[in-house]
């Protein structure tokens, strides 16, 4: 006669341990008059784990500015990190302009730093957060031979020149001053 192999008993599954031990919760049920004569009931609830925090964005806390650099995308990189603040590039002759109370144009955004500077100068400008206003107007003059001024807009549409008190002030500063008083954003051009 032929053996008939009888299946294997199954056992029971084992419990998956919870993602993390440390965040279960239990909660004890306390018995009421009518379960009073049965035990307290423990009932385990599992808490999710934490979520893990998207990695943050680096932002550079600094702005390069080189030679080969456009004035138009200086100006936006300029207005993107501090967005109540923009840039006028001019050429160095237009600072006796504004001393005689003349209006200004700015330089052809289209055109390099290296192609518009001084013939004798050269290098390299870092802009961050806590440059003062004249030390950067200073460090284009000196390294580019460019007339800089650092404008805002205010909420009703005027444009100005920073100039006394305000070029004391960091850009970080200043930029957190102008969206403090409602300046306008964006105004790059």
């Amino acid at each position: 006669m032929a053996t008939v192999k009888k299946p294997a008993a199954k056992k029971p599954a084992a419990k998956k341990p919870a993602a993390n031990p440390a965040a279960k919760k239990t909660t004890v049920k306390a018995a009421s008059k009518k379960t009073a004569a049965k035990p307290a009931v423990k009932k385990v609830v599992a808490k999710a784990a934490p979520k893990k925090a998207a990695p943050a964005k680096t932002v550079s806390t600094e702005l390069s500015v080189t030679g080969n650099k456009k004035i138009g995308t200086l100006m936006k990189e300029f207005n993107k990190k501090f967005p109540y603040l923009r840039l006028k590039i001019c050429y160095s002759y237009a600072r006796q302009a504004v001393a005689k109370g003349e209006s200004i144009s700015g330089i052809d955004v289209n055109k390099t730093l290296a192609s518009v500077r001084r013939a004798d100068s050269g290098g390299d400008i870092s802009i961050s957060g806590n440059k003062k206003i004249k030390s950067l107007e200073k460090e284009f003059d000196t390294v580019f031979g460019l007339y800089v001024q650092v404008c805002y807009t205010e909420k009703d549409g005027h444009r100005y020149y920073t100039s006394g008190s305000s070029d004391e002030k960091t850009l970080a500063s200043f930029n957190a001053e102008c969206e403090k008083n409602g300046c306008k954003k964006g105004e790059w051009k």
